[in-house]
């Protein structure tokens, strides 16, 4: 029974490789050597291929080489165990060995430098290793060292194994007995018997696969022992497998579960240990290992052909008619035909599941159809037109080109048909044509309410008043239409080529949700569901209240070999399926267990940083980060389209195909990258570390000293503004005691009494209208003095009245001695403002030590000169005794307090003032007196 069911299994897949499902990969598609030693998944999913010739990691689009330039200690790499810590570790015959995580290779020295590990019999218990050869085992010591294991001390025993195990650690086989006794050593040196009738020691495979088991192959049989209880069973590959013998036979676990493998056969073990199932992997192949993935894929290692690749779940998918294009699929009256291209036409067998040949036709095939008015089916190709009446099939053959139609329709008792510049009206007895409509660019046409709807490159057209004319209502729809089929009689189906599929009544149109931009042709309606083949695959569409509905769709992912799809049908829950190489029968409830794995990034740089060494990596102004993105996917044909997005800088999903993402301008932080896609999900995370001037202790302290700076200048400006305030007043205090010291000159004691004499003496003379004049205007100048004297700064105007007060007085005093002058420059803004109590002992000065001592009458001039808007120029000329002898004059004592007044206005920074002394008239006897006055206003407000 056990042989029968193989039997039937073998045929299956033999069927099964003999069409696309079964691949081939070797050299020619990237494997560095077609000598393959074995195939294991790892715990992401990735398939890893031992060689001769390198380690290869395989993600479904290609295949990555590992060799001695990565790291490797030989290329010959010749087992594999992966780890649950995702490390993929090799076994080779090497003074060094390791494993491999994250494309990296670790690669650590036998602790005696000159021994060769050649662990033929090497052992792995999830995540630990043992090296073991016919005698002697290794494990890594805590200094990654491969330490050599002592674990037998008796001498009367010879090394079996070492065993990593809580409770035992190795199994030793008594020497000098025939057929010895094996016993488990325990870690108290105790020797326990157990019974190795069950375990073969001329086994030519051993090993330790879990903590608690340990397993032994032989050519004819497999035995294990549980370390649990110590128990050991035999089984036979006879009794098990129904072969005699297995060649390389093996068990290994992978993914959970533990896979019996040898030559052409790969066997699914229970927890009894016995095969649950078996699949035998074509002779042909010279197979010696195989192992089935987690998406029920098997693997099959060569040492000639590299590897092949086929899905146990696609045993329900056939291919039949083999390479050959099939341009339809139909229904003819009971027959369902296939147009197979070079072929001819082919018809189902329903009780063979199979199409077979019906009319043969090496020409191109164009439609088959049944009319059943007539009772008539029509098989068209390039040069014929077949028809099958009441059993009868007639050949009409064309001697050149059948241009008399690619397809026939019914409409008002005749035949019509297109061909490549029109419609023809047929005579259906003869084939006749009786009448032609010219129009380029038909591709199809169908009787659909009471006329005749033409199929054409730019949309769509009817009969009417006996010529083609475009539908009115539709007459802005002008796609290329590919096909057209009727659904319940009430709504026409309209394909096109690469805008979509619509729907029409005639007056409207409308574009059938989740077709958009589909190329279709040969649509199949049956029990309101709508089946579309495109060049997306096979769209399925629900007709129900009116509307369509998507459903499903099949495609390369999902059970197809190709998404190029011709035609199709349905029979039962089957469906037909047309392609480019051949018809699919694909089972309706056929669900793949192929899917994509995982989506991960494989290299990440900064900075010309490897982000997959360190994930920490130092700011780098204008450095992109570079990043690649794979998937683990061994569908067919997959280029799938990802969402990513970089947190936190980037809160919305982008959707991406390209594998290369580039990001620039990163600021210092921690980051994560997102990816998903379907139900995956991964994510990659790695931080930008901020240069010292970028850290948060480097922003506190800078604020820090930025707070000491603002206190230091603050208080620095504080300072400045107390000493200018005091300074301010001091000058202030200054300039009050030398305006009374200015008031005091001009009001000093000669000049009241000189005066006051003056007035005395007009009154005793009795001239008192004199003497009235005399003390007004003495009056009202000491009420100037002292008005003045508050003031610092005084108009123009102001000082001129004053001076003219002060010598009209002088005048008076002087009886007709006295003279005075002022000449005022007429651009000069008499509102412009001068320091007060400035000209006037000046102007004293000249009458009382210039004027006064003259033998004649005397002049004083003042003279005010504008220089610009800011400046001014003052002169005070008197033409008395001279500069030098006045200044010989003790009475001369205006000039200290006068240098004392410029001095703090200077200081002040308001005003630059000089003043020059000299003699007037320097040739004359009377030399004269003459000061210049040069005033400048600071702060660029007129004077």
């Amino acid at each position: 029974m056990v042989r029968i069911w193989i039997f039937l299994v073998f045929l299956c897949v033999t069927n099964l490789c003999s069409g696309q499902s079964c691949i081939n990969y070797s050299e020619k598609d990237g494997l560095p050597s077609n000598h393959v030693y074995k195939i294991t998944q790892d715990v992401h999913g990735f398939i890893w291929i031992a060689t001769d010739e390198g380690l290869v990691k395989y993600n479904g689009t290609e295949f990555k080489t590992f060799t001695t330039k990565d790291g490797l200690p030989t290329n010959d790499i010749w087992n594999l165990f992966p780890g649950t810590d995702g490390k993929l570790w090799y076994i080779a015959k090497s003074t060094s060995l390791g494993y491999i995580l994250d494309d990296v290779v670790y690669d650590y020295s036998n602790e005696q430098e000159e021994i060769i590990l050649d662990p033929i019999f090497a052992g792995f218990t999830g995540n630990k290793v043992i090296l073991s050869d016919s005698h002697l085992s290794h494990t890594l010591n805590d200094q990654l060292l491969w330490q050599l294991k002592y674990y037998n001390p008796k001498e009367r025993y010879q090394n079996f194994a070492y065993l990593l195990n809580d409770t035992y650690q190795g199994l030793a086989i008594e020497k000098l007995v025939h057929k010895g006794k094996m016993a488990v050593i325990t870690k108290d040196h105790e020797y326990i018997s157990i019974d190795n009738s069950a375990l073969n020691s001329d086994s030519y495979s051993r090993s330790q696969i879990t903590d608690s088991l340990f397993v032994t192959n032989s050519f004819h049989s497999y035995a294990f022992l549980n370390l649990n209880n110590l128990m050991a069973k035999e089984y036979t590959y006879q009794e098990q497998l129904g072969i005699p013998s297995l060649k390389y036979g093996r068990i290994h676990l992978v993914n959970g579960k533990l896979q019996l493998t040898g030559e052409n056969v790969i066997a699914i073990l229970d927890q009894k240990l016995k095969p649950e199932k078996v699949i035998p992997i074509p002779a042909a192949w010279r197979s010696h290992f195989s192992f089935i993935d987690k998406e029920n894929t098997i693997w099959v290692a060569t040492f000639t052909d590299g590897i092949y690749k086929y899905s146990l779940n696609e045993q329900r998918v056939a291919t039949q008619l083999e390479p050959y294009k099939i341009n339809d699929i139909t229904q003819v009256n009971d027959d369902i035909i296939a147009l197979v291209n070079g072929k001819g036409f082919y018809k189902y067998n329903d009780s063979l599941n199979l199409f077979k040949s019906y009319i043969d036709s090496d020409k191109f095939l164009y439609k088959s159809k049944y009319i059943k008015d007539y009772n008539t089916a029509y098989y068209i190709t390039k040069n014929n037109i077949f028809t099958l009446k009441n059993g009868v099939l007639k050949d009409t053959v064309f001697p050149d080109v059948n241009e008399t139609a690619r397809s026939v329709s019914m409409y008002d008792g005749s035949l019509y048909g297109h061909y490549t510049t029109g419609l023809k009206k047929i005579d259906p007895a003869s084939l006749k044509v009786l009448k032609v409509y010219y129009l380029k660019g038909i591709r199809n046409e169908v009787t659909f309410k009471d006329n005749i709807i033409v199929a054409a490159s730019n949309g769509l057209y009817h009969l009417k008043s006996d010529e083609l004319t475009r539908i009115e209502a539709l007459s802005d729809f002008k796609k290329p239409v590919t096909d057209l089929i009727t659904i319940e009689k009430e709504k026409l189906l309209i394909t096109t080529s690469g805008y979509g599929v619509y729907w029409t009544d005639l007056n409207s149109i409308h574009l059938l949700k989740g077709s958009e931009y589909l190329k279709s042709n040969n649509p199949f309606y049956q029990d309101n569901q709508l089946y579309l083949p495109t060049n997306k695959g096979v769209y399925n569409y629900e007709y129900k209240d009116g509307k369509f509905n998507l459903q499903h769709i099949w495609d390369n992912t999902n059970g197809l070999p190709t998404n190029k799809i011709n035609g199709i049908h349905r029979i039962d829950n089957q469906l037909l399926v047309a392609t480019n190489k051949g018809i699919i029968n694909l089972p309706m409830d056929f669900k793949t267990h192929q899917r994509l794995l995982d989506l991960y990034v494989e290299t990440a740089s900064y900075n010309k940083n490897n982000l997959k060494i360190s994930n920490h990596v130092d700011y780098s102004s204008n450095s992109d980060l570079q990043l690649v993105i794979k998937s683990i996917d061994y569908r067919n044909n997959q280029k799938p389209a990802y969402q990513y997005r970089l947190m936190p800088a980037q809160t919305d999903w982008v959707m991406s195909s390209s594998s290369n993402l580039s990001f620039t301008d990163l600021t210092p932080g921690d980051y994560k990258l997102e990816l998903r896609i379907d139900q995956v999900t991964n994510s990659f995370d790695f931080v930008v570390e901020p240069r010292w001037y970028q850290t948060w202790w480097f922003y506190v302290i800078a604020f820090l000293l930025f707070i000491l700076l603002v206190i230091i200048i603050t208080k620095t400006i504080t300072k400045k503004s107390e000493k200018k305030k005091t300074k301010n007043l001091f000058q202030a205090k200054k300039l009050s005691e030398l305006q009374l010291k200015a008031l005091r000159s001009q009001m000093n004691p000669h000049f009241v009494f000189n005066s006051l004499t003056a007035i005395q003496y007009y009154i005793n003379e009795n001239d008192f209208e004199t003497s009235d004049t005399y003390l007004v205007k003495f009056s009202r100048l000491i009420r100037e003095f002292f008005e003045m004297s508050k003031e610092h700064l005084v108009s123009v105007d102001r000082e001129i009245k004053l001076l003219n007060n002060y010598l009209s007085l002088e005048q008076l005093r002087f009886k007709g001695k006295l003279n005075y002058i002022f000449e005022i420059d007429p651009e000069l803004d008499l509102n412009d403002k001068l320091p007060s109590m400035l000209l006037q002992p000046i102007v004293e000065n000249a009458v009382n030590h210039g004027i006064f001592n003259k033998e004649t009458a005397g002049t004083v001039l003042i003279k005010f000169t504008r220089i610009d808007s800011n400046e001014i120029k003052i002169c005070i000329v008197d033409n008395g005794k001279g500069y030098k002898a006045t200044q010989e004059d003790g009475r001369y004592k205006s000039t200290s307090v006068l240098d004392d007044r410029l001095k703090y206005l200077r200081e002040t920074g308001d005003w630059e003032i000089t003043v020059k002394r000299e003699d007037a008239f320097p040739h004359k006897k009377d030399k004269g007196h003459q000061v210049l006055f040069h005033l400048k206003k600071l702060n660029n407000e007129n004077i």
